[in-house]
């Protein structure tokens, strides 16, 4: 199905069918190093990243921090009135309550630089967020090939979090970068 939709749709923007056919399983596939950094970039090309990301994962110094705080409150800024705007039916009022509880305790661990933590809040959070935006839609099968047809860069922002597996024993590094990139696309949706 991956390659059906992404690889050989021509009209698909070709940073995202790089991301998706080499990127992500690069992604997935590294632990530490220059693959894995590269595989990164990839992706973070993919979700629209103009120089943020790579800003935060190859700088060093003191003023990484200070970039990584900066797209984080961006983060939390977006999805927070991502949430607080979308409507929803009387009966989601209280997850959408819940989600705004969920998306700072997210975004007090990444304050933390705790990404193990973080990597698995931050995935079962977005996809709650896409169930508030979607409903139950989101929760079809088919709903990757709907994603994609109403906006391919959301598409793929979505194929990446539903491939994305919450593991602990990723590298801290690993954890990281998992959630900086999703972080990246939604800091500027």
């Amino acid at each position: 199905m991956l390659n059906s939709i992404f690889a050989k749709d021509e009209s698909m923007p070709a940073e995202v069918r790089t991301a998706a056919v080499e990127g992500l399983p690069g992604f997935l596939g590294s632990d530490t190093g220059s693959a894995l950094a590269e595989a990164s970039m990839q992706l973070a090309a993919a979700f629209g990243d103009q120089g943020d990301f790579r800003a935060v994962v190859a700088d060093k110094s003191s003023a990484r921090d200070e970039s990584e705080r900066k797209l984080v409150t961006s983060f939390q800024k977006n999805l927070e009135l991502l949430v607080q705007k979308t409507w929803v039916e009387k009966a989601d009022e209280t997850l959408k309550e819940e989600m705004l509880f969920r998306i700072n305790t997210l975004c007090g661990n990444l304050s933390r630089y705790d990404y193990h933590t973080s990597l698995s809040e931050f995935l079962p959070v977005l996809k709650d967020v896409v169930f508030l935006l979607f409903g139950s839609l989101s929760k079809h099968d088919n709903f990757l090939e709907y994603a994609v047809r109403i906006d391919p860069d959301f598409g793929f922002f979505w194929y990446y979090i539903t491939t994305m597996p919450s593991y602990k024993d990723w590298s801290e590094e690993k954890c990281r970068l998992a959630v900086l990139l999703g972080i990246c696309f939604l800091a500027n949706f």
